[in-house]
């Protein structure tokens, strides 16, 4: 497997594993319509191409194909961590969550925060991270829950 920097060419590939793995993945602990209302997001081309440009985003490949991405600000905030459905329980997000940590740390942040779904809880919970908060925030017209959490590095 190979970890390297996203680019703006590899937004098409970002936006399919965001959409396969919340539409097989995420369905566990969200309604249909939920996870409709969720990948909607998809849509803001714009917001994502940000997210590449500004944040230091992170991709994970193997076999030539996308098999994970994560990215996080230079301030702690971890805004994206996900895994392709096929490629779940390899230490792909633990490669990911390392990596983003160790850039937090080098600018200096004092903690990492996110906005965590019910899935992924678990997964930051093991890692170090407490719940500050239950969210429900609304998209489409459908509450979705969610977590604000916290590891202090």
């Amino acid at each position: 497997m190979k970890l390297r920097k996203a680019t703006p060419q590899d937004l098409t590939a970002i936006l399919e594993l965001f959409k396969t793995t919340v539409t097989t993945i995420n369905r566990q602990d969200y309604t249909p319509e939920q996870i409709a209302a969720w990948v909607q997001s998809t849509k803001n081309q714009e917001r994502w191409q940000q997210r590449v440009e500004q944040q230091f985003f992170l991709l994970v490949e193997a076999r030539d194909q996308l098999v994970g991405f994560g990215s996080i600000t230079a301030t702690g905030y971890l805004d994206l961590l996900y895994v392709h459905p096929d490629f779940q329980r390899m230490g792909i997000a633990q490669t990911l969550l390392e990596a983003l940590t160790s850039y937090a740390e080098g600018q200096q942040a004092i903690a990492i925060t996110s906005d965590v779904s019910i899935t992924a809880r678990p997964f930051f919970e093991k890692n170090g991270f407490l719940v500050l908060q239950k969210q429900e925030n609304e998209r489409q017209g459908q509450i979705l829950v969610n977590y604000k959490m916290e590891k202090q590095l």
